[in-house]
């Protein structure tokens, strides 16, 4: 009875304590870094060629090619696909089409299509000030997609952040937080620059910058929560006018995940 009476007097100052902690949490958006790109030069037309695996098999390949169609205009063209043993336990084609401002890199529209076995996902995705537009339509679904828009201001897709993070100074210890909508939903990423390595990868030797990525996913009140498959990532890009995604390792839901550039063109 005395415990069951203490509990009942100490309950409403841990529920204060709890909301006062969610409330400081939600503040996450004070901590975001400037939008805009840095003072680091654009990343040049290039073709790049990956493997990625699962521990040590490798599992797919994946190209990505960053272009300038137009003045003033990014895009990011690219295509996966499962390999070897695990494409006869998993298939999965993939293509994606990014486009975005090459000034602001803000971005303007994405087209993805992820095709499996058993059905093909069509995502469409059309960025503006205030948000992104997304049309999800799968062949396994009768019934049809709806439109939904997500509203935040300064959003970053997959091609946008990259660049975003490599136009940066990049100084060991650094610290950048941007908002990026991916695919289906909104997640903050956190990038830390923990330092300078020399690391070879299956293109060549190079100087790198190594950086720690974490992601949370924001809920529709703006709280933060863990990302369900991905706990975190060790990303190197090179230490040169470049800037190339050169590795990266992430632990996820099933284990240790890489990826690793294999031919520069």
């Amino acid at each position: 009875m005395l415990i069951c009476a203490n509990l009942r007097k100490i309950f409403p100052f841990l529920a204060v304590l709890l909301v006062s902690a969610g409330i400081a949490r939600a503040d996450w958006r004070a901590d975001l870094s400037p939008p805009g790109p840095g003072p680091f030069p654009p990343l040049r037309e290039v073709k790049l060629s990956y493997e990625c695996g699962w521990s040590g098999i490798k599992a797919g390949e994946v190209v990505a090619c960053f272009s300038h169609p137009a003045p003033g205009e990014c895009m990011l063209t690219g295509s996966a696909a499962t390999t070897g043993l695990a494409r006869v336990l998993w298939r999965m084609d993939a293509t994606h089409e990014a486009h975005g401002d090459l000034q602001t890199l803000k971005p303007l529209s994405v087209r993805q299509v992820e095709t499996y076995h058993y059905q093909t996902i069509s995502t469409a995705l059309d960025y503006d000030d205030q948000g992104v537009a997304r049309l999800r339509k799968s062949t396994a679904d009768k019934n049809p997609a709806k439109r939904k828009h997500y509203d935040f201001p300064g959003l970053h897709d997959l091609q946008t952040a990259v660049l975003y993070v490599r136009s940066q100074k990049l100084e060991n210890g650094a610290v950048y937080r941007l908002v990026v909508y991916p695919g289906t939903a909104a997640y903050l990423a956190t990038v830390t620059v923990e330092g300078r390595d020399k690391i070879r990868v299956k293109a060549g030797d190079y100087p790198a910058i190594r950086l720690d990525l974490k992601l949370e996913k924001i809920m529709p009140d703006m709280t933060l929560v863990p990302h369900g498959k991905f706990k975190r990532a060790t990303a190197w890009i090179s230490d040169d006018s470049d800037r190339l995604p050169l590795r990266m390792n992430a632990q996820i839901f099933v284990g240790s995940v890489w990826v690793e550039l294999v031919k520069v063109e």
